[in-house]
């Protein structure tokens, strides 16, 4: 827009459409800046959603950890019990043997009916 400012009356206007144009261009700003205000509770809002999920995925990792150690400790608990199951074995196969051949000499000494 094209002025030309040579008496007080067109300056009083001049100064005026320049008061009205500060409005227009301030009242986008203002909305502008009102939306962001409006959006910074979700911001926080959802800032205070993700340190809830990572506190429950840090939770549950956690429960995971404890329960692969038990169950590591009770693989550990039954490797023991296996083994000592198979080192036992052997002896009671040979305490079953020592105890048939006792008696089979004791059939032999028996008087024959």
């Amino acid at each position: 827009m094209d002025m030309q400012i040579n008496t007080n009356t067109s300056a009083s206007d001049a100064y005026r459409n320049l008061a009205a144009s500060q409005t227009s261009l301030a009242q986008p700003t203002v909305a502008i800046s009102s939306g962001i205000t409006s959006t910074e509770p979700a911001i926080t809002a959802d800032s205070v959603n993700f340190e809830g999920k990572t506190r429950a995925v840090s939770a549950e990792n956690t429960l995971a950890a404890a329960s692969r150690l038990t169950n590591n400790a009770m693989a550990e608990q039954m490797v023991d019990l296996t083994r000592v199951s198979i080192l036992t074995q052997p002896v009671t196969a040979v305490s079953a043997q020592a105890n048939q051949s006792n008696s089979d000499v004791l059939q032999l000494l028996r008087p024959a009916a």
